[in-house]
C-alpha cells in the first residue's frame, strides 16, 4: 500500500455569506491549507470541498504541491505559521487550515 504525502496550498478566496472567519468585513483572504493525499488532484479535490464547506470561493491557488517540494516557504514572510501548520498536520493525520490574512489587513501591513 502506498503512503500518503503531505501537500501544501497557498490560495485567494472570496468570503461568501455565512462564513465562519468574516472577521472584519475583507472581501477575499488569503490561507494555507495542508493534508495528506494520494496525489495533487486528490488533495485539490480535498481543499475545494472544505473551502466551499466553509463558505469560501476560491479566486486562486498561488502555490500547491507536495510538502517536501514546497521551497516558496523559505521566502514567505509566514514561514513560521507555515511551518507550524506543516507540524500539526503531521503529528496529527488531519487535513488543516493556517492563519487566514484579510485584504484589510494585508493593506493595514503594507
Amino acid at each position: 500500500m502506498d503512503e500518503k504525502m503531505l501537500w501544501l496550498a497557498s490560495f485567494k478566496v472570496r468570503v461568501l455569506e455565512g462564513c465562519p472567519v468574516d472577521f472584519d468585513g475583507s472581501e477575499f483572504m488569503y490561507g494555507e491549507a495542508a493534508g495528506f493525499a494520494d496525489s495533487e488532484n486528490q488533495f485539490n479535490s480535498l481543499l475545494e470541498s472544505t473551502l466551499i464547506e466553509n463558505r469560501f470561493e476560491t479566486l486562486e491557488i498561488y502555490h500547491l504541491s507536495s510538502a517536501h517540494l514546497a521551497n516558496w516557504v523559505v521566502d514567505s514572510v509566514d514561514k513560521e505559521d507555515i511551518l507550524e501548520l506543516l507540524e500539526e498536520v503531521q503529528y496529527t493525520g488531519d487535513f488543516a487550515f493556517g492563519i487566514f490574512r484579510s485584504s484589510q489587513s494585508l493593506e493595514i501591513n503594507t
